[in-house]
């Protein structure tokens, strides 16, 4: 299977690091198309001022920044199955629009994003995207998977996403399924069908009802224990658990890969 894959860095991004940690992932058996793109606003900042104010120098030193990713994603040593590119054009709302509608994944070095000022600007680029979205931090090792059930099958898309393209070794992990109490007779039997889906890919699941509001729940659930989980949700709740206001060495959510789906 062929995916089109947009890695989002910044300038100072260790690339080859960066790729290794994505591969950690991936289904070793699809063929990729990585697309890298230099979203660190600070630089585009500074472009903008130094066209604004004719400082020429500085403009020269910003572009030479970019050049400068470029080269690093061109000298990526990467698998036979993987084609890598950086993107050269002006990256803005209309190209990322554009070439996040064709993503298979977006994946987002989280590492990029320190103090909780820059933090915003990740949760506005995570918005702005139109495929789904995988914040991975520095320390992306995991040891287990906590999902949030979202109603209008959602979920079922998050799930399908998943095992489409993550390593087939993470359904191995316990998985952790937080449930809404159901409305109807309708919606416990489609949750019925649902967890029957999931036990034909996750052979250790663990499943539980919430009482409290979804992020709280989900909150209580990433704390239990001091396992680090791969956390997988849809875009409101998604958005809402980057938008934490601890920062990011308090909230354990920031320092998790985080795979979120949109349609």
């Amino acid at each position: 299977m062929k995916q089109k894959i947009l890695i989002g860095a910044g300038i100072h991004s260790d690339l080859e690091a960066l790729y290794h940690r994505i591969s950690a992932f991936l289904n070793p058996q699809n063929e990729y198309f990585f697309t890298f793109l230099c979203v660190d606003e600070g630089v585009g900042n500074e472009l903008l001022e130094a066209v604004a104010y004719g400082n020429k120098s500085a403009h020269s030193l910003n572009l030479l920044k970019k050049v400068e990713f470029e080269l690093k994603v061109e000298g990526l040593t990467v698998s036979g199955n993987v084609n890598v590119e950086a993107f050269k054009s002006e990256l803005n709302d209309s190209s990322l629009a554009g070439l996040s509608g064709v993503a298979d994944l977006f994946i987002i070095d989280s590492s990029s994003y320190m103090n909780q000022s820059d933090w915003h600007e990740l949760i506005a680029l995570v918005h702005k995207v139109n495929c789904p979205v995988l914040v991975l931090p520095r320390n992306a090792t995991v040891n287990r998977l906590i999902m949030v059930h979202e109603p209008e099958h959602h979920s079922l898309h998050i799930v399908k996403d998943f095992l489409k393209i993550f390593k087939p070794d993470l359904t191995e992990l316990p998985l952790s399924v937080l449930f809404n109490f159901p409305e109807d007779e309708g919606q416990t039997e489609n949750e019925k069908f649902f967890v029957d889906y999931l036990k034909m890919a996750f052979p250790n699941i663990g499943m539980q009802l919430m009482v409290d509001e979804p992020i709280n729940e989900f909150f209580n659930e990433l704390n239990a224990d001091t396992d680090r989980a791969l956390i997988l949700t849809g875009a409101n709740l998604g958005e809402e658990i980057l938008a934490c206001p601890k920062t990011i060495a308090d909230c354990t959510a920031k320092s998790s890969p985080l795979f979120i789906y949109k349609k």
